[in-house]
């Protein structure tokens, strides 16, 4: 998201950085977290348990004494122009593109944390709604616009929190073939986005059923 189009989507920012676009983001990677008073670039997983927690069940940040108090005090997002999915064909995983259907920036719910010492944040996950549910079995917490103000701006119960917590309305999201060169970290660019590179016998395919 280029910088002045960030402060526009989240005006009570007084700045943000300039980052670069980038196509192909894993754990461990940077993401930008936009929080109340400002927006950083932090590491994608926070300390977990069991090493890096780069998603977080929403049933259990509801649920652990130690998420609940991020889930009241550290919330964040983390905004993106898409995530990606993958379907099997025959033998291959074939990327697809998770976009909003209005075109805008897509609001990830997350929250913020540490990763030896360093900020980091990890994403809330929920039941997929119908656009996902072919794809995978738990999907990104997408919030639209007014609840991603009220998530970073507000201060709310944990009953009112769960209500955020929730499968976004199904028909939001629109779903797009991406090109196979995604199951590579190590690639990136606009062309990412560019399913010609499919065999055109997976192209209609890759789709789920309307």
């Amino acid at each position: 998201m280029p910088r002045a189009e960030l402060l526009e989507t989240y005006h009570w920012l007084r700045d943000a950085p300039e980052d670069e676009p980038r196509y192909n983001i894993a754990p461990t990677d940077p993401v930008l977290a936009v929080g109340p008073d400002r927006a950083e670039v932090v590491r994608w997983g926070i300390e977990g348990a069991k090493g890096g927690l780069f998603n977080l069940r929403s049933e259990t940040a509801l649920s652990k004494p130690a998420y609940k108090s991020m889930l009241l005090g550290q919330r964040v997002l983390v905004p993106a122009s898409h995530f990606y999915e993958w379907r099997k064909v025959g033998g291959q995983r074939l990327p697809v593109a998770v976009l909003r259907t209005d075109g805008r920036f897509l609001n990830l719910a997350a929250l913020r944390g540490r990763w030896q010492g360093a900020p980091a944040a990890t994403i809330l996950t929920t039941t997929p709604n119908a656009d996902i549910a072919a794809l995978h079995n738990r999907m990104p917490v997408v919030l639209n616009d007014d609840d991603a103000a009220t998530w970073v701006l507000e201060e709310l119960s944990l009953r009112h929190l769960a209500e955020f917590l929730k499968p976004c309305p199904d028909g939001w999201l629109r779903l797009a073939p991406a090109s196979s060169l995604v199951n590579n970290v190590r690639n990136e660019g606009r062309e990412l986005l560019d399913p010609e590179s499919l065999p055109p016998q997976h192209q209609l395919e890759l789709m789920p059923p309307d």
